[in-house]
């Protein structure tokens, strides 16, 4: 039995089978721009905007985990909240900061992002304060994300 399968009841989905879903069709912009970007010519016509579209849809996925961890710290008690909340911007703050870098190393810098929040979350979750099936879920979707941002270090390393 899956992930899906498991967390399906009389036939609605649970929030946990939704944000399967949802988060593996979030990756999917990620997967297919860095592919993209891997197959083509360093002199094509589209390889500035797709290094600028994989980028940018990474920020924003950071941003978007900054989020979550932002609505967790909100429900913390009042002595943890202060600093749960300060470093929920930092995933922002490392998806902005990929602006400034450039391709290929940017990409590290995302990689390293991506990787570093996954750990987080997995280690919240062994904590108590997370999900555990929150963080099955962004194990996957970190591989995932890091898988293409190698594959995106790679297309750029190379020209």
């Amino acid at each position: 039995m899956n992930d899906v399968e498991s967390t399906e009841e009389r036939g609605r989905a649970t929030p946990q089978a939704v944000a399967l879903r949802l988060g593996y069709a979030g990756l999917a912009p990620a997967v297919i721009l860095s592919l993209w970007l891997y197959g083509i010519p360093g002199d094509h016509a589209w390889r500035t905007t797709t290094i600028t579209l994989l980028t940018s849809y990474a920020a924003v996925v950071l941003s978007f985990l900054g989020g979550i961890r932002w609505g967790y710290a909100m429900s913390e008690p009042q002595e943890d909240s202060a600093r749960l909340l300060a470093v929920s911007v930092v995933p922002a703050l490392g998806g902005w900061a990929a602006f400034f870098v450039p391709p290929p190393y940017s990409f590290v810098l995302l990689a390293v992002a991506f990787a570093a929040h996954g750990a987080w979350d997995s280690l919240s979750a062994q904590s108590g304060r997370m999900p555990d099936w929150f963080a099955r879920l962004r194990m996957q979707l970190t591989a995932g994300i890091v898988v293409t941002m190698i594959i995106a270090f790679a297309a750029t390393a190379a020209t």
